[in-house]
């Protein structure tokens, strides 16, 4: 049973959504024709597990310095200051067990996924930030201001050009549509998480 309300309304060119039920969360796994022709993704995550790591917790990742990211094997951790991090789970259990020193999230924050060809030039057009960094190989992780929303960006530095963008769930919707307003000249397009789960799982990242 679904106990949760879908915080993304998406756009009705996208096609009719086939939805299902993920730990108490609607995820849409699909969508209509539209979405085969898509090569520049935007997905919601909003169900994957999130939390705000403190202190201790941190420990067993090692040496991160503010702005750095790491892949832990199921999900990215990355250091936003010093004994503060944001842990993003995009491959275990729903049902995460967290450390003492952690307040989870998941309810709280909106996640979306960009990826493809074009995500450099979609995200460009809202964040004045760089979000390229050319020469170095290593995930990291920005916190910047979009109009009025503070937004969370990993780069995922995957083959192609890949992307989390986290803000409050109240914010969720505007961040969405900004995307959707910036990208869609671009092919930019929503889809579900079966088209995700076939572009994340084709990726290797190695943990640091």
């Amino acid at each position: 049973m679904i106990t949760r309300s879908r915080c993304i309304v998406q756009p009705d060119w996208a096609g009719q959504p086939v939805e299902s039920d993920v730990g108490g969360w609607p995820v849409i796994e699909r969508f209509g024709p539209v979405e085969e022709k898509t090569e520049t993704c935007v997905a919601d995550l909003t169900h994957r597990p999130k939390a705000v790591l403190y202190g201790p917790a941190l420990g067993e990742y090692g040496k991160l310095v503010p702005g750095s990211a790491l892949w832990t094997g199921r999900g990215f951790l990355s250091l936003v200051k010093p004994g503060e991090a944001v842990l993003f789970d995009l491959a275990g259990p729903m049902e995460s067990s967290l450390p003492p020193e952690a307040t989870d999230v998941t309810d709280a924050w909106v996640l979306l996924s960009v990826w493809g060809a074009r995500a450099d030039e979609v995200l460009q057009r809202l964040f004045s930030v760089d979000l390229i960094r050319p020469g170095g190989g290593e995930p990291f992780h920005l916190v910047t201001r979009w109009h009025a929303l503070v937004v969370q960006i990993l780069n995922m530095r995957a083959r192609e050009p890949g992307y989390l963008l986290a803000t409050d769930r109240s914010h969720g919707q505007n961040l969405f549509d900004g995307l959707i307003h910036a990208g869609r000249h671009l092919g930019l397009g929503p889809v579900g998480m079966e088209r995700w789960l076939k572009w994340f799982e084709g990726l290797r990242f190695s943990r640091l």
